[in-house]
């Protein structure tokens, strides 16, 4: 494998793999990463940087190649159809000075032929005869397309009778930008001229820029071809383009794959307008759905709250009856807090999954950061409703009330004071203005009108003392009602923590997938 695609391929595997870890990605973008192919010519040889230039036969059942891959080594080496003609094995024919490495174990040993030879002239190249394309053993199609991935160049080998086949079209059209390509008709001693030109307007239609068409007859009679220009052709893209550049054609293609892994991956994450109209999207939709929570309490908070009715009291002080003026946790939570509150919150992680979807973003990461910020919610709710029934039970009534409340119950003291005051100041100054035989005593209709001064300056006071108290009641729904309150702006304070750490996780990813372009 190429160094540079080596390197390319584990900086991505690793941020597929802390991209999964959030949430981000999925594994199916694994094996897709995974089904880049990563198999080049490098891996064949011992020594992959003096490696020659792989040149793979290509073609369907019946058209020659080991007859042609015959003819360029000048021996018989590859195994030519007898009963019937198709290639079952692959023949490697390579220069004595080149070491093979261990083939891949897709390789079976019982089906590879490797022949050495000493012509330093061909000391650059490695011609492989692979099996037919169009086999009809599943066993040696497979073989094929394990071998394809270590060819730098293909030769597609035809013939007059079948240059326009399927199978061999499938790959062609599948593979025509990871090799260089050369186009043979062989059995060209039964071929013509307008077959050749229906090939080449074929490959044209396919992609393929002025396509090189060589013709060769390996038939052994003296039908004129141009077999010598198919080693002079690799010769002269080898001198005029240097080995090294010509073996990159396939790192190339390979690092190609990753770029276009590497921009789907970049979609999960939406872009920069995207992702802004999520967040407002989820975050409308949140509001709404808390809205709703906050109004299927009033129900269970007026239950609560009724059992936290004033005591009543008798003709002479005594109670009753005693309700309750304190409620468990445990009861709070089994009153207040029901399946369906509990729907609501899940209601806010599904609108999540939707919201995501619908603007094309990944789920897992954001699906698993708004979970984790509910995941408290009963709690939360709970213990705020709690702390707020408490609050308000202490200070029962509105701080005016409370104020009012404070004055009056001074002035159930300070007032009659006043009062007893001003009779007694009256009393002494008639006595002493009587003494001096100024005037008369007071009577007994002072007395009275004093009394009763007195006594409304303190029945006052406490009457209004007594109609401002609080409703236990209306307190305990009004404390629990302000806890709702605090648990709603907590849960929304929650999610905004939600939305800013995943934003802060995108941002990361995102930046690093960037810094991972090749």
């Amino acid at each position: 494998m190429s160094h540079e695609f080596q390197q390319a391929y584990a900086a991505l595997t690793q941020w597929v793999d802390t991209a999964m870890d959030q949430g981000w990605v999925t594994e199916t973008d694994r094996k897709s990463l995974h089904k880049i192919e990563r198999a080049t010519a490098d891996d064949l040889f011992v020594t992959a940087d003096k490696r020659p230039l792989v040149v793979g036969l290509f073609g369907g059942t019946g058209v020659g190649k080991s007859s042609l891959l015959n003819r360029l080594a000048g021996e018989s080496i590859a195994k030519v159809g007898v009963e019937r003609p198709t290639s079952r094995e692959v023949t490697l024919y390579l220069h004595e000075s080149h070491a093979l490495a261990s083939l891949p174990k897709e390789f079976p040993v019982n089906k590879t032929l490797v022949a050495h030879h000493r012509d330093n002239s061909k000391r650059d190249v490695v011609w492989i005869d692979m099996p037919d394309i169009d086999s009809t053993e599943t066993a040696n199609r497979k073989l094929v397309f394990a071998w394809l991935p270590y060819v730098d160049w293909v030769i597609y080998v035809v013939s007059p009778e079948r240059y326009r086949d399927d199978a061999g079209w499938q790959i062609v059209n599948r593979r025509g930008h990871r090799h260089r390509w050369l186009f043979v008709m062989n059995q060209w001693d039964i071929g013509t001229a307008e077959q050749v030109a229906e090939f080449v307007s074929d490959l044209e239609h396919a992609g393929f820029n002025e396509p090189i068409v060589l013709k060769s007859s390996c038939a052994g009679n003296a039908t004129p071809d141009e077999f010598e220009r198919i080693e002079q052709t690799i010769r002269e893209a080898i001198d005029s383009h240097g080995l090294a550049e010509l073996k990159r054609i396939g790192v190339w293609a390979r690092l190609r794959d990753l770029e276009q892994l590497r921009a789907i991956l970049k979609t999960r994450f939406g872009d920069d307008k995207t992702w802004p109209r999520f967040v407002q999207a989820h975050r409308v939709h949140a509001q709404q759905i808390l809205t709703k929570l906050q109004e299927s309490m009033r129900w269970p908070i007026e239950t609560i709250a009724n059992r936290f009715r004033d005591r009543k009291r008798g003709w002479f002080g005594t109670r009753t009856s005693v309700p309750p003026d304190s409620i468990e946790l445990p009861d709070l939570r089994a009153q207040l807090w029901s399946v369906q509150s509990q729907h609501y919150v899940d209601d806010i992680v599904s609108q999540a999954v939707i919201d995501t979807e619908v603007h094309g973003i990944a789920t897992g990461a954001v699906q698993r950061s708004i979970q984790s910020s509910l995941a408290a919610a009963n709690d939360t709710m709970i213990g705020a409703a709690a702390a707020g029934l408490e609050r308000a039970l202490s200070n029962p009534g509105t701080p005016v009330i409370r104020g009012v409340r404070a004055v009056t119950r001074l002035s159930m003291y300070l007032l009659p004071l006043a009062a007893t005051a001003w009779a007694a100041y009256h009393v002494v100054t008639r006595y002493q203005q009587a003494l001096a035989g100024g005037g008369d005593f007071l009577g007994i209709d002072f007395a009275i009108h004093s009394l009763l001064l007195i006594f409304l300056a303190w029945l006052a006071p406490l009457v209004i003392y007594r109609a401002l108290k609080p409703s236990l009641r209306a307190s305990a729904r009004r404390g629990l009602e302000s806890g709702v309150d605090e648990a709603v702006r907590v849960l929304t304070a929650r999610l905004e923590a939600a939305y800013q750490q995943l934003e802060r996780g995108r941002a990361a990813l995102l930046d690093s997938l960037d810094a991972l372009r090749s």
